[in-house]
């Protein structure tokens, strides 16, 4: 993966975890607010209650009674659990609502449990004015007597400290919080997606403007070595015209009289290097030209039998035999009947030229279900020394002394112009085997 690509990744996952710690603390943030407007909520309740309670200057019977019915009616509100009020000891003088939630008091101030939030407000009642009654003893005269018995008995009567405690609902809240966390994960979510999807674009476009470049350059490359091609054709026949001449007027010198030995000799030197020449510009010619195939359906076995006669000479002149029992009668290849010829002609030819007198050359053909099929030229020569395997079908690469190195090359061309695959496997036992391989159809 080209530094490129690992940039974007890299950008794309940093961009997206900025906005993961954003959205995150914009949620703390909120579910903060979202605490805090519910405890605002719960001491002004306190305070209102305790407000409420100050306000009275008598503190008997009839004010317990009043405040327990405000402490009722307050509890019937959904977001109220229950309320209460304490003495200085902690224990429940008045309470409405759910006793459970009441009977775990905490210290003075806020607490949070998994279903609610509890207020404890510490606050302090002085007593009024006593009503009439007796100095002293007296209960006729209008002095400063004792309290009457109906206020004394009221656990409000004398004053003292207290506590208001209240229990709130905090499913509400904790709905907020979610509908918040729903909203932030979205968020991130979308913005991986939204990096997601601009990262991939932005690679598209590199590999697509990397490809455009790419193309081009093969283009350029293809029309230069095409005009090659067409510069080296019309030179090869430049040079062969004139030595078709050459070998001409040679071979009616060596066919006169009157030679001596050495000048028979050297017109036949001059003969062979003509025809080596002219074989090699054949060959060249035959790699320059443009492979353009056209495929019809090829009996390999009646193909097989024709390379056979045409190399006999050859078979004979090396000692080797040439065997395709393997290749059954009705083994048809989708193939150029000329192309096919020629690249099994070159497979063949190096394998009878590597082969020892006494083996033999086999032919195979491999099909399976799937409609694949490998043809295989097996030889028991000396095999292709590792360091060299690579560069096989490179033009112009040969270990013969007299080859050209072109002859695989054309196997590998009209291989490429088919769509086929060709290689090279050491034999078991010792030898070479070229192989190609393609697909019905």
């Amino acid at each position: 993966m080209s530094w490129r690509k690992w940039g974007v990744i890299v950008g794309g996952v940093a961009v997206w975890a900025t906005v993961a710690v954003w959205q995150w603390r914009e949620y703390v943030h909120e579910c903060r607010l979202i605490r805090a407007t519910l405890s605002r909520q719960a001491r002004s309740i306190a305070q209102a209650l305790i407000g409420g309670m100050r306000s009275h200057r008598r503190m008997g019977r009839f004010f317990q009674e009043q405040v327990q019915k405000t402490l009722e009616e307050m509890v019937r509100s959904p977001a109220i659990l229950a309320l209460g009020i304490a003495d200085e000891q902690g224990r429940l003088v008045l309470q409405a609502g759910r006793k459970d939630v009441l009977s775990r008091l905490p210290s003075d101030g806020a607490r949070w449990t998994p279903e609610s939030f509890q207020l404890v407000v510490p606050f302090e009642l002085r007593s009024g004015p006593p009503g009439p009654g007796h100095l002293w003893g007296g209960r006729g005269g209008r002095g400063m007597g004792e309290r009457d018995g109906f206020e004394a008995d009221c656990p409000f009567g004398v004053g003292g400290r207290f506590r208001a405690v209240l229990v709130l609902d905090r499913s509400a809240s904790d709905t907020q919080c979610r509908r918040a966390a729903r909203m932030r994960v979205g968020v991130v979510v979308s913005a991986g997606l939204v990096i997601a999807c601009l990262a991939a674009v932005w690679v598209a476009t590199l590999r697509l403007t990397e490809s455009q470049s790419q193309t081009r350059m093969l283009e350029t490359e293809a029309r230069h070595l095409r005009e090659l091609a067409e510069a080296a054709s019309g030179l090869a026949h430049e040079i062969r015209n004139p030595l078709g001449l050459i070998r001409g007027w040679t071979q009616r010198l060596a066919e006169s009289a009157g030679l001596t030995d050495e000048e028979w000799k050297q017109t036949e030197t001059v003969l062979e290097e003509c025809d080596r020449i002219t074989a090699r510009i054949n060959q060249f010619l035959a790699y320059a030209r443009p492979c353009e195939p056209e495929p019809e359906e090829v009996r390999l076995r009646k193909l097989i039998e024709e390379l056979a006669t045409l190399l006999q000479p050859d078979l004979q002149e090396a000692g080797v035999r040439l065997n395709w029992d393997e290749v059954s009668a009705g083994a048809v290849l989708r193939a150029d009947a000329d192309m096919l010829r020629q690249a099994l002609f070159n497979l063949l030819q190096n394998a009878i030229e590597f082969s020892p007198a006494g083996t033999t050359v086999e032919i195979l053909l491999h099909s399976d279900q799937d409609g694949r099929w490998r043809l295989e030229v097996a030889d028991r020569g000396p095999g292709v020394a590792p360091e060299a395997v690579g560069s096989l079908f490179t033009p112009y690469f040969t270990t013969r002394p007299d080859g050209t190195g072109l002859g695989l090359g054309i196997v590998q061309q009209i291989a490429r112009a088919h769509g086929w695959r060709v290689g090279y496997s050491p034999r078991p036992g010792g030898g070479a085997v070229f192989w190609l391989s393609g697909t019905h159809g």
